[in-house]
């Protein structure tokens, strides 16, 4: 809810589009629009799940949705994430048995043929990388819980009129069957739902437009070249993001009843950053620092994975284009990884512990209206490969990581003082 806050402060102090600025000029200051706003995703009666040995159908589902997104490429290209608020719909299948189906955060990118502008009706299509939860809770056996991670092309409609637009959408999942233990031995074939609809509305504002006057008239070069002379672009820096940590590669449970128990796939986190920037060389110095636990768990069986994890990192910048700064460089972390083992709720061995230093890459851009912003947007992906930790068993397990975030804040408080 944090990253749902800031956004919205954001809206509340940032100026308000009530026009498509972008159709005036093509300059780096109109590339792209921010938006926040709410939809609703549907999803229909439709699929199938085995609980108790009996076929059931999932319910319609309703999920309402947080949206933060932006419009690039002067209306053209749209990125977006969908945060889930909660659902409703039918949770009971039996007297005994509860499932939870959850089509989770989503990330997408949207294509209009015909740029968007205000009072006309504007197709796109697009894809979405989308996780689904799905959960069995027996009252005797226990629960068991799983991801599942799809690529889906979606197709919708919107209309846009005085900074508001509307959006109607249908995604479609093409691998939608999957496999689930429905007790600690007996696997079925699921069959999730296909079809998902969401209708929404979101709020344009602006954060780099108010830039564009003193980029034209010169000024903005002029302070740019006298803060320089005294080294004043050179800044501290303070990020904090909402991330994401995927399991690349992880442990196999190949004994007995522990074939159950799910793959480790991915959570959620927040990666806090400290660093220095040199203006000048388009370099930044930093740290990251991310924690983490990942559960595995089946009707009583558990298997839990704690990271903590310190980088040292050093991306170089090498582009500007309209605002869009790519960047890349070496990640080299210091690791420090904990699996423990459970059986209805009783740890079955002691906790191994593994501690690594880990190399890697990172890569991603920076959203930088003006050389002398204050804060910026920064994008990051990380990739470590390679990992390797001790299970309980003394077995050696790879857990190769791919981290990302979408939006990372980054503030600069030196500026902040020269820049008055």
């Amino acid at each position: 809810m944090k990253q749902i806050l800031m956004a919205l402060i954001m809206v509340f102090t940032s100026n308000f589009l009530h026009a498509q600025v972008y159709l005036q000029e093509k300059s780096k200051h109109r590339f792209a629009q921010t938006y926040v706003g709410f939809n609703t995703q549907i999803v229909p009666a439709q699929g199938s799940f085995i609980s108790d040995g009996s076929s059931n159908k999932f319910p319609t589902l309703f999920s309402p949705r947080f949206n933060i997104g932006g419009l690039h490429f002067w209306g053209k290209w749209d990125f977006n994430v969908n945060l889930p608020l909660g659902h409703l719909g039918d949770k009971k299948v039996a007297e005994e048995t509860e499932y939870l189906f959850i089509p989770g955060a989503d990330l997408s990118a949207r294509y209009y043929p015909w740029r968007m502008e205000f009072g006309k009706l504007r197709p796109y299509a697009g894809v979405s990388v989308n996780q689904m939860v799905f959960k069995l809770d027996h009252e005797e056996l226990g629960s068991r819980d799983d991801l599942f991670f799809t690529a889906s092309p979606l197709a919708g409609v919107s209309y846009a009129y005085k900074g508001w637009q509307l959006n109607a959408e249908l995604m479609w999942v093409p691998t939608n069957k999957k496999k689930f233990y429905t007790s600690r031995n007996q696997r079925e074939i699921f069959h999730l739902p296909q079809n998902y609809f969401s209708v929404g509305v979101v709020k344009f504002f602006d954060t780099t437009l108010k830039n564009e006057k003193g980029y034209k008239n010169g000024s903005t070069e002029k302070k740019e070249d006298e803060l320089r002379s005294k080294g004043k672009l050179n800044s501290f820096s303070i990020g904090i993001a909402p991330s994401a940590a995927y399991f690349l590669q992880a442990p196999q449970f190949s004994k007995g009843e522990q074939q159950s128990l799910p793959r480790h796939k991915g959570v959620f986190n927040w990666d806090f950053g400290l660093g220095y920037l040199f203006h000048d060389a388009g370099l930044h110095l930093g740290f990251s620092y991310r924690d983490y636990s990942s559960n595995s768990n089946s009707y009583g069986l558990e298997h839990v994975i704690r990271r903590n994890s310190l980088a040292v990192e050093a991306i170089k910048f090498f582009w500007d284009y309209n605002g869009f700064v790519p960047f890349i460089g070496p990640s080299i972390s210091y690791e420090r990884w904990g699996a423990a083992e459970f059986e209805n709720d009783v740890m079955t061995n002691e906790v191994a512990r593994t501690s690594m230093i880990s190399p890697g890459i990172i890569f991603g851009w920076d959203i930088v209206p003006s050389p002398l912003k204050t804060w910026i947007l920064r994008t990051n992906l990380r990739y470590y490969p390679s990992q390797k930790i001790t299970n309980p068993t003394g077995k050696v397990s790879r857990v190769d990581q791919f981290e990302f975030n979408i939006i990372q804040l980054v503030i600069y408080p030196n500026r902040i003082l020269n820049t008055r």
